[in-house]
């Protein structure tokens, strides 16, 4: 007894408290996720899990599973859901009945502004929003912050509070999707935007000036309702295990992995087409909808934002406000957020009756991170994990990319990363003061030396950072940017650095090596246009990559010919998490010793 509480306090700070964000592009899944959890999940054997009518896993990872699968049959305990929707509609019930029609008018397309006060009556919003006043101390705590004394927790009756909101949310989206053109997506974003921004729901947001503390507003509300659950629990002698769905903004998953080592930000990913169809046949989304929503989750504007208007939000924005440069840290950056994910699984959405694939993966890292290193990584996690590593080498300071290559068996051929040719110095070495003072002639190029239109461009950029030199940062810059400024173009001939697939498929022919022919591309983000017909021409018959918006890539250079490799992405753990789940707390052996002493 007294070696199983040693075991059981070791591996007590992992298990008693799990916290766990979803993410992923709208239709991808999460809340099947979350739902899924919220029960106690099913995890089915080995031979109950089939894709496309093959057995899904294969060689030694049928044995891994075996043995997770074993553990969460064992250790299973349902997920509290927080839901950022029904935290949105929190915010939401607080506004008054104007105030939430004249938001909506600001979101949504002139034509349906008579049907809102019918919209709103059929959504019961004054009825729900009589019945959440009521509920005052609730209210003050979860939506506002007012401080709550411990002792006053036991006090608050957080299922009745939920209650009127879930109630809300779900007849809310239905009249929206009835009666109002299917507008829930739009309006929730734009309400989601809004509170990033200002820390209000307000129309015409985009005009307001940004206030910092927006962008933590909705992930405060989740972390009162972990404290308040952690709260009860304990009281209660319970594990705390809590899943948040859905984060689609990286600063908030940021907040969550700057606060709780507990914290796995886990994103969901189905192959694009079987996540149309599901969009197209439950929700009866049109295509052009669909397209409006990947749009707006990509965290990308358009270079000419006079005529562009945000996502499926009809607001414009304008070239000359100051708040323009804010609008990238306020949308749902849905690609950012599963580059920094921890952990990335695959959902088959054509599976549907069982979702034995979904349960499969999610009992897999469940019992690893209850019980770190009950078994060894898969190939493809191993390997991606050196590219993920390998990233960190990159001098760009724009983005890092890792790439490695394989043969068909997973032996590793070659690495590489974003960076500037061999003998050249990388970008975040060097800096616009010290090109300012010809510092070298070996760092900066004679045409940065002596180019008027680049030098007078590169001191227009030094003049707005200067005052930061005096606080210690290097100020470094992107050649390609000041470049593509001066032609005003997006060029992207114009970068110093190779890209990491190029780097790694390069490194083959500068230090020799076995072909290449039939093996593997691993990147941390989709190739793009270029590498992707490099490996095609070399002969790569798959590429496992992490981010899901790979662009023409796919559609036009990999999808055609006779001999197109196979595009497949990620699944399983990177970075941190890989470390955290596949590294045990003591070795396997002594804890078998200990617990059978």
């Amino acid at each position: 007894m007294e070696n199983t509480n040693l075991i059981s306090n070791l591996l007590g700070e992992r298990s008693n408290f799990i916290l766990i964000g979803l993410t992923g592009r709208t239709g991808s899944g999460c809340t099947t996720t979350a739902n899924l959890l919220s029960d106690e999940l099913q995890s089915p054997t080995v031979n109950e899990v089939n894709y496309n009518n093959q057995t899904y896993f294969t060689g030694m990872d049928t044995k891994r599973y075996e043995i997770v699968r074993k553990y969460a049959v064992e250790n299973n305990e349902p997920f509290k859901i927080i839901k950022i929707s029904e935290l949105i509609s929190a915010q939401i019930l607080n506004l008054e009945v104007d105030d939430f029609k004249n938001f909506i008018k600001s979101v949504i397309n002139k034509d349906l502004h008579q049907k809102l006060d019918a919209v709103l009556k059929k959504s019961e919003f004054t009825k729900s929003q009589k019945a959440f006043k009521n509920l005052s101390k609730e209210c003050d705590f979860f939506v506002h912050g007012t401080s709550t004394l411990d002792h006053d927790l036991k006090d608050l009756d957080i299922s009745k509070w939920f209650g009127v909101i879930k109630t809300f949310t779900l007849k809310l989206k239905e009249v929206l999707k009835s009666d109002l053109a299917n507008s829930y997506v739009p309006i929730y974003q734009g309400v989601g935007d809004s509170i990033r921004r200002t820390t209000k729901i307000i129309p015409n947001y985009r005009e307001q000036p940004f206030e910092p503390q927006g962008l933590f507003s909705l992930p405060r509300m989740v972390n009162r309702l972990v404290k308040f659950y952690r709260y009860k629990d304990k009281k209660d002698n319970k594990k705390t295990y809590i899943a948040v769905d859905t984060i689609r903004n990286p600063y908030e998953a940021k907040y969550f992995k700057d606060r709780y080592a507990a914290f796995y930000l886990v994103s969901i990913n189905a192959p694009t087409d079987d996540r149309k169809k599901y969009l197209q046949d439950k929700y009866k989304f049109t295509v052009d909808q669909i397209n409006e929503i990947d749009k707006h989750e990509s965290g990308k504007f358009p270079d000419d934002k006079n005529e562009y208007k945000c996502g499926a939000c009809e607001q414009e924005i304008k070239a000359k406000s100051a708040y323009d440069k804010y609008d990238e840290l306020i949308i749902s950056n849905v690609k950012k957020c599963i580059e920094i994910s921890d952990i990335h699984i695959f959902n088959p959405r054509n599976e549907a009756q069982n979702h034995n694939v979904l349960k499969s993966q999610l009992a897999w890292y469940l019992s690893l991170i209850k019980h770190p290193g009950l078994v060894t990584p898969t190939p493809q996690e191993r390997v991606m994990q050196i590219a993920f590593t390998a990233k960190m080498n990159s001098g760009c300071i724009s983005r890092q990319v890792g790439a490695v290559v394989t043969d068909v068996h997973y032996s590793i051929k070659s690495v590489g990363w974003n960076d500037v040719a061999k003998g050249q110095v990388p970008c975040n070495l060097r800096s616009l003061e010290d090109l300012e003072n010809f510092s070298s002639d070996t760092t900066y190029s004679k045409y940065e030396r002596n180019n008027e239109k680049f030098r007078k461009q590169a001191a227009t950029e030094l003049i707005k950072i200067k005052d930061l030199g005096k606080k210690g940062r290097n100020l470094a810059y992107c050649f390609k940017s000041i470049q593509n400024t001066i032609d005003n173009e997006k060029n992207q001939v114009h970068t110093r650095s190779l890209h990491a697939e190029e780097n790694a498929f390069l490194q083959l022919a500068k230090y020799g090596g076995v072909g290449i022919e039939g093996g593997k591309l691993f990147t941390t983000a989709s190739p793009c246009e270029l590498c992707a017909k490099k490996a095609y021409q070399l002969g790569i018959k798959e590429i496992v990559y992490i981010d899901p918006y790979p662009g023409l890539a796919i559609e036009h250079i990999i999808s055609i010919g006779v001999n197109p490799p196979k595009l497949i992405q990620f699944r399983g753990a990177v970075g941190k998490a890989y470390h955290q789940l596949y590294e045990p707390l003591m070795p396997y052996k002594d804890e078998l010793d200990y617990l059978s002493s």
